[in-house]
């Protein structure tokens, strides 16, 4: 019997990972269009804020907040 995924969401990229060690994880980083504030959040962890299941591998979008 498969165990179910453990849910990442709102977690940070490394505790994300951690949980989901053994399994095939693509990570994907979105964020503003705006310099400005990719320069205010270039200090910040990322964080998960999408989380995916296809064909065996989980997808992983994350993205800096303030």
């Amino acid at each position: 019997m498969i165990p179910d995924i453990p849910y990442t969401i709102g977690y940070e990229l490394d505790r994300a990972l951690l949980m989901l060690n053994g399994y095939e994880v693509i990570v994907n980083e979105t964020s503003t269009p705006f310099q400005d504030k990719k320069d205010e959040r270039a200090d910040h962890s990322p964080k998960v804020v999408r989380q995916l299941k296809v064909e065996g591998r989980i997808y992983l979008t994350v993205a800096r907040f303030k």
